[in-house]
């Protein structure tokens, strides 16, 4: 059931001494708002790797929290993320899941846009327009922090959110054991072959929970351990 005030760990969904979380953070439609109002738009978020996107004009469709996200590199090879819509009515500009272009164009009324995020081409900009849009102020929306750790790309939305190897901390160790090589280099990793997409109709933490490991959980495992 939804409220107008924002849920807090003191009404008792989360109990710090016996360690125990209501089950309602999974299913509650307002908790859901708020954590993407204030965790979503807040938190630094993987975005993609480099590698996707070795070559200018490369991009790779992205999302952060419910957002489409273009993660791109422009011709001068420097890498962006971009709010995929487009400045004149919304639109997703970018309507593919990776690939290579010059531009982006909205298929809604054919506004164009660089890789580097600037508007380039509006149609009938003379006629409608009068040559009195300013071009420089309509161009893609930008992450506000983007940061390159050993080839993953982060983003955020808040300015004033902390640099990301601060943001990190000491569980950057974890991450590290997750994509340097063996032999002790740093960042080898590359993403090969194409992604697998599902629609699961359920909220943000029931996969996250899920997918991160439950080999605890021995018991649901059963059929696994009869085959071993």
């Amino acid at each position: 059931m939804a409220q107008d005030t924002p849920y807090t760990f003191t009404n008792g969904l989360v109990n710090m001494e016996e360690g125990h979380i209501s089950r309602e953070i999974f299913i509650n439609e307002a908790i859901y708002r708020q954590e993407q109002e204030q965790v979503f738009t807040r938190a630094w978020l993987f975005v993609g790797h480099e590698s996707q996107i070795p070559q200018p004009g490369d991009y790779f469709n992205s999302c952060m929290g419910e957002e489409s996200v273009i993660l791109c590199r422009d011709r001068m090879g420097e890498i962006h993320v971009f709010l995929n819509s487009c400045r004149h009515r919304g639109m997703k500009v970018c309507r593919y899941d990776s690939g290579n272009t010059p531009v982006f164009t909205c298929p809604y009324h054919g506004w164009s846009f660089a890789t580097d995020g600037k508007l380039v081409g509006v149609p009938f900009f003379k006629e409608a327009y009068h040559e009195q849009l300013d071009k420089s102020q309509w161009g893609l929306i930008e992450v506000a922090q983007l940061y390159n750790y050993k080839g993953m790309i982060w983003a955020t939305w808040d300015a004033t959110a902390p640099p990301f190897p601060e943001y990190l901390g000491e569980f950057s160790l974890f991450l590290d054991l997750c994509i340097d090589a063996w032999d002790g280099r740093e960042g080898c990793t590359q993403v090969l072959g194409g992604v697998q997409k599902w629609l699961i109709p359920c909220n943000w933490k029931f996969p996250a929970e899920n997918f991160s490991g439950d080999s605890y959980h021995n018991i649901s495992h059963r059929s696994v351990d009869m085959v071993g």
